[in-house]
């Protein structure tokens, strides 16, 4: 019972940690002075296909997961059908709740600053998401599935997946800016300044089934 339990919070947390990402790449959509490379190329996908940008992202994620499917599918976990089906949606929300406030008429400073807190927002998020334990998104996984394939370093093939969707995103028509620079520098610290906190947090809400388990051993020695 614990185990299916700790499950579903882990669902629940990881959800709220995908959400929060999702509302981050809100603002870098909505300031529009550019983005991380994923979301340059969602934006110009969205462009392309006169889609939303939640649309657009659902396909490549869906496209990406097909391929999981084919070539490392023990890879995919309830998390990453989590991010397949829910990522757009919450993308499309997240786009529609900060339209509320008249961010295009911003000056440039302002629009920086709601980048850096973009930024923020989706280290906090990652950091929930991945301190849950229940699978990563598609486009996170692909990385790793090419390193074993080729035995190339994590980061180089990284940088050119980075590469290539800011290159393809930005004749698509995506944005790239000052906000592409902030989001490059600061994303990656913020994420690690936050893991910790991250996995505090989910640590904190989710019982330990280990201690669980030593507790029942306990009572039954005891017995």
């Amino acid at each position: 019972m614990t185990k299916k339990i700790n499950l579903f919070k882990r669902v629940i947390l990881f959800f709220v940690g995908m959400s929060i990402i999702q509302f981050g790449v809100a603002l870098f959509l909505k300031t529009n002075i550019g983005s991380d490379p994923f979301t340059l190329f969602t934006q110009g996908l969205a462009f392309l296909l006169n889609k939303t940008p939640g649309n657009a992202n659902m396909i490549i994620l869906f496209v990406l997961f097909c391929i999981i499917l084919l070539v490392d599918r023990k890879r995919i976990k309830i998390g990453t059908i989590i991010c397949v089906v829910g990522v757009g949606p919450i993308i499309d929300l997240g786009v529609k709740a900060v339209s509320f406030f008249p961010i295009s008429s911003l000056n440039i400073g302002t629009k920086m600053l709601l980048i850096v807190f973009g930024c923020v927002l989706i280290a906090i998020g990652f950091s929930i998401l991945s301190a849950s334990n229940i699978g990563v998104a598609p486009n996170d996984i692909i990385p790793f599935i090419i390193k074993d394939k080729t035995n190339f370093q994590y980061r180089w093939i990284r940088m050119a997946l980075d590469i290539s969707f800011l290159i393809i995103g930005f004749i698509l028509g995506g944005v790239f800016g000052i906000g592409t620079i902030i989001s490059a520098l600061l994303t990656g610290p913020c994420i690690q300044l936050c893991l910790p906190y991250g996995e505090k947090l989910v640590n904190t809400i989710v019982k330990n089934e280990a201690e669980d388990d030593k507790k029942k051993d306990n009572v039954s020695l005891g017995a």
